[in-house]
């Protein structure tokens, strides 16, 4: 390669480096600020106008960011089979994220559903899982007769969540699964850039949370009116029996 070519190559990449610091710079900016607390009535900025905001970036960063959004619409509504195809299905979604944060921040998701799901065999009278996900699907294996699988140290919400899993008080649950993430996420934005790429990985997935809880909500709303038309035709029936 002659000087002369070496020199445009390198032109050519601070140019982009400026373009993508630029473009961050301006996508952040346009974004409403979340709340300090992720029980909120509505959305700060609705999926479709996120997208649309999202194409201010560059083209390769715009389709991680996306994956990401992919990676955690699928994780809210799993409905494979099997263990083993929800296991294979992450691994395909996840072949092409070399990002060091964007692994932690879905994988720290990962273990907490993890834990649960192992807590649910447990009280359900069923073995050890025999496939898995996450950091800690190993150590829960061998340690699944301990009260807390060897892992209260670490996760100090791991018994509180089974004696919610006891009362079957699934909505607090989630609750607090999705309050764990949040508070570690919310940590993670101090260590970045507030203009860079992982400033928008840790909004994503701040917005998701948000996201996930108000559809809880709906969802619990739904089973509470079901609940009351299905007791009240119950009554409405006996007026004619």
């Amino acid at each position: 390669m002659s000087m002369s070519t070496h020199l445009f190559s390198i032109r050519d990449d601070q140019d982009r480096a400026v373009a993508s610091a630029n473009s961050y710079h301006m996508l952040i900016s346009s974004l409403p600020a979340l709340p300090p607390r992720f029980e909120v009535d509505r959305l700060p900025i609705t999926l479709e106008r996120l997208q649309g905001r999202l194409r201010m970036l560059e083209p390769a960063d715009a389709d991680a960011i996306n994956r990401i959004l992919d990676i955690l619409a699928w994780s809210r509504q799993v409905v494979e089979a099997t263990d083993a195809a929800v296991v294979k299905r992450y691994q395909d979604l996840m072949q092409d994220v070399t990002n060091t944060l964007v692994r932690e921040v879905l994988g720290v998701g990962i273990d907490v559903r993890m834990i649960v799901a192992a807590l649910r065999r447990r009280r359900h009278g069923l073995g050890a899982p025999v496939v898995g996900l996450g950091d800690w699907f190993g150590h829960i294996r061998r340690h699944f007769n301990q009260p807390d699988f060897g892992l209260g140290h670490v996760f100090p919400w791991l018994l509180p969540f089974d004696q919610l899993l006891e009362h079957e008080d699934v909505l607090t649950l989630y609750r607090r699964m999705l309050a764990e993430t949040w508070v570690y996420v919310r940590n993670r934005t101090r260590d970045y850039d507030c203009f860079s790429f992982e400033a928008v990985v840790l909004y994503i997935v701040r917005w998701d949370i948000i996201r996930h809880w108000q559809q809880l909500q709906a969802e619990r709303g739904r089973a509470v009116f079901e609940a009351l038309v299905t007791e009240a035709m119950g009554e409405y029936a006996k007026l004619y029996s």
